[in-house]
Formats: C-alpha cells, sequence, structure tokens
C-alpha cells in the first residue's frame, strides 16, 4: 500500500507542469523560436535575444525571414533593419499592448502577469477575429 502512494505521488509530480510550458511566456522559449530560422539579424538592435525579450517570437519563412509576432498583442511585423528597436518599434505599432506595460523586465514575469497576459491575448484574438468578419454579421 505505501509503495503504491509513493509511486503516484512520484507520477504526480512528473506529470505537474509549468504556468510557462508550452507557451511564450518566456525569454528562453521564444528566443528558442529563432534558433535554425531564417532570422537575417544576430547583431545590431534587433537580435533574436532582443526580440524576445520585447515580446516577440519568430513565425517566418525563407520569403518573409523577418516576420515575428507579439505573444500578447499579436502583432505581427516584418521589414525589420539592423538598427531597429524591437521596444521602439513595439510600442510605435502597437501603443496599448498589455507585454508592453507589464514586462518591463522580462525576466521577471510572475504567474500573475502571465495569467493578466493571457486574458489580454484572448482579447486581442476575438478582435481580429471580428475584424474578419463582414460587418453586416456584427448584430446578427
Amino acid at each position: 500500500m505505501a509503495e503504491a502512494e509513493e509511486t503516484r505521488d512520484e507520477e504526480t509530480q512528473e506529470e505537474s507542469v509549468s504556468i510557462f510550458e508550452g507557451s511564450f511566456y518566456t525569454v528562453e522559449q521564444r528566443l528558442e523560436t529563432f534558433k535554425g530560422s531564417y532570422w537575417p539579424y544576430e547583431t545590431g538592435k534587433c537580435t533574436p535575444l532582443k526580440m524576445a525579450e520585447a515580446g516577440f517570437y519568430f513565425c517566418g519563412t525563407s520569403s518573409t525571414p523577418d516576420w515575428v509576432r507579439c505573444i500578447v498583442c499579436h502583432h505581427e511585423m516584418d521589414g525589420w533593419e539592423e538598427t531597429d528597436d524591437p521596444w521602439e518599434e513595439h510600442c510605435a505599432h502597437s501603443p496599448n499592448c498589455y507585454y508592453l506595460k507589464k514586462a518591463k523586465d522580462p525576466y521577471k514575469i510572475t504567474v500573475g502577469d502571465v495569467i493578466e497576459m493571457e486574458k489580454e491575448a484572448i482579447k486581442c484574438y476575438v478582435v481580429c477575429l471580428l475584424c474578419t468578419v463582414p460587418s453586416s454579421l456584427h448584430y446578427v
């Protein structure tokens, strides 16, 4: 009986997953998307690390090698130049992004921050969906 309980406890511990796992809420997870990618800038202001710190993950292809998306506002950007500052560009193109307001230090995001960012991400996603629905259907 005691052995079965110990085994169950070990299995439970192994199955428990971090709230950050499988998401892009850590800089490291976002940075991982740039590895082996087509990202053109390893130096300058918009290196993969600086892009990840500013909330972006890589979603480009060989034809769009500098395409990124924010984890919260889902704003997609490309056309980057080596001298572009990711934080400034993010703010200029999506000034109300919740990530910009909360992630002053992207290495110290709390579980509470993740929950709030997830709520904001869902709101942004719904707004994006509504933008694709013909306006005649909005009030059906």
